[in-house]
Formats: structure tokens, C-alpha cells, sequence
């Protein structure tokens, strides 16, 4: 169920936006041991005409000081709570390394927000995560074969 919400400054080359969608999906699938097929991951392009830094739109800044030095990528993610604070600290951590490595910004710059999100206020298909949840846990212990030497 994660979803992670990429937000950078038009510009970057198209493969390095692909790179990250990859990166970012490996690090949260591995941190939170969260099935590749659950996850989704995007990347939202915002105008640099449209983006302030220093009080003014980005590309004016731009050409006082480097973008490298001056962007700030978001990255704002969506997890259904009962994660450990030691998963997200880490999520932090290689994402924001992943990020300034495969974007050439300053690691110093990227921001990330974590939200957490109870099942029963998270919606999947018209169902709340909880009753969905617990339905494919069923599902799955009815179609387990049973314990061996059970006889039945």
C-alpha cells in the first residue's frame, strides 16, 4: 500500500526521473518489506516559474546560484501506521542519499514527509484498508495446506 509522491523542479533528464521512480521503489520495498506489486511510486514536475526559492520564482534563482545548490526535491509518502520508527528514520536516510546522488542536488536540501494513515481511513477499491486487509488474510489461511501430519 505505500505510495510515495516524488516532487522535483522541471528539468532533470527523463532516465534520471526513472532512476528515482527505481531507486525510490527498491529502498521502501526493502525498508518496509513491502510486496514491489503494492507499491506506487510517481514523480510530479513543477514549473520552475512556479516554484519559490529565496522569495522568488526558482529559475530567477538559478541564476544567482547553481540549481545543485538550490533545489529542494519533496518526497511525500503515504504508509498505513504500525510502521517502527527505526523503519522510517531509515526510509529518511537512503532516500535522502538515493535522491542528491541520482538528481545532483545537495542532500542537505531534500525534504521528506512520511503521513501515516489508520487502515480504516485508508480506501482501496471502495473498502477501508483494515476490512481489505483482513479478508486476504483469510483468503490466504483458507488456501494454506494443512500443518503437516494432520490427518483430516
Amino acid at each position: 500500500m505505500p505510495v510515495c509522491n516524488l516532487n522535483v523542479l522541471r528539468g532533470h533528464p527523463k532516465v534520471a526521473l526513472q532512476n528515482w521512480i527505481r531507486e525510490a521503489s527498491t529502498i521502501v520495498a526493502e525498508v518496509l518489506g513491502a510486496p514491489m506489486g503494492r507499491l506506487e511510486v510517481w514523480v510530479t514536475e513543477i514549473d520552475p516559474d512556479l516554484w519559490g526559492i529565496e522569495g522568488r520564482p526558482a529559475n530567477e534563482a538559478f541564476a544567482l546560484h547553481p540549481r545543485s545548490e538550490l533545489e529542494m526535491p519533496l518526497i511525500r509518502m503515504v504508509l498505513l501506521a504500525g510502521r517502527t520508527v527505526e523503519q522510517h528514520h531509515r526510509l529518511i536516510a537512503t532516500l535522502t542519499e538515493m535522491s542528491g546522488r541520482v538528481l545532483d542536488v545537495r542532500a542537505d536540501r531534500v525534504r521528506i514527509q512520511i503521513d501515516e494513515v489508520s487502515p480504516d481511513r485508508w480506501g482501496i477499491g471502495g473498502v477501508p484498508a483494515s476490512v481489505r486487509r483482513a479478508a486476504e488474510i483469510a483468503e490466504r489461511a483458507a488456501q494454506a495446506p494443512p500443518p503437516s501430519g494432520h490427518r483430516g
